[in-house]
């Protein structure tokens, strides 16, 4: 949480300078920041960059994080959602400053990758919440981190990874969202333009007052 308000005074350079074609031209780039499916699938694919430092050989951690595992159960809750975003931002945090102080001090372009990630982890949360509503009223316990140097390794390879999944998960969620509401337009525009031409009949024909 230490980083929030740094992260969120910079997220229109952030969101200029990483929108690519494959989601959004740059010019809508500010439209996309509520758009939470893009911002998801963006967020998503900056997780997959930073897993490369990794490798997948060293294995997971094996308590794993569950606030993070995907949910199987509905009507989904959009709070529920934004706590686990927000955790999801406090283990990227943990991260960072364990490639800051112990695993690659040098490594300022990781760093960078990792702050922008994090900003858009907690860019998404408000997004989500400006969107869907809710709000996260019952905060999860931060990560930490552990000390012995392999367990990091695989801690962070591992929070990485369940991030990844979490987000290509609320990715579909949100489409699914979306589709169901377009589907609810479209099935009530045939009945409200036969209210609005049963109206303009009776005007035209002088039945209504």
């Amino acid at each position: 949480m230490k980083y929030r308000a740094d992260f969120l005074c910079i997220w229109i350079v952030i969101l200029l300078h990483s929108l690519d074609a494959a989601y959004e031209p740059k010019q809508h780039a500010l439209a996309s920041l509520c758009r939470p499916k893009q911002l998801a699938a963006l967020t998503k694919a900056r997780l997959k960059e930073n897993a490369i430092i990794f490798d997948d050989a060293i294995g997971v951690w094996s308590p794993g994080f569950p606030a993070l595992r995907v949910p199987h159960s509905y009507p989904l809750s959009w709070s529920k959602v934004q706590c686990r975003l927000d955790f999801m931002a406090q283990g990227l945090e943990e991260i960072l400053e364990d490639q800051r102080s112990n695993m690659n001090p040098s490594h300022t372009s990781l760093h960078r990758q990792l702050k922008e990630t994090i900003a858009m982890v907690y860019l998404l949360e408000l997004c989500v919440q400006g969107t869907h509503g809710g709000e996260c009223s019952s905060k999860l316990s931060p990560p930490k981190i552990p000390k012995q140097t392999f367990e990091r390794k695989q801690w962070s390879h591992t929070m990485l990874k369940a991030s990844e999944d979490y987000l290509a998960w609320l990715e579909d969620e949100v489409k699914i969202v979306q589709m169901s509401k377009v589907k609810e337009i479209n099935h009530a525009k045939p009945k409200v333009r036969k209210v609005l031409n049963l109206k303009m009949y009776s005007e035209g024909s002088g039945y209504l007052p």
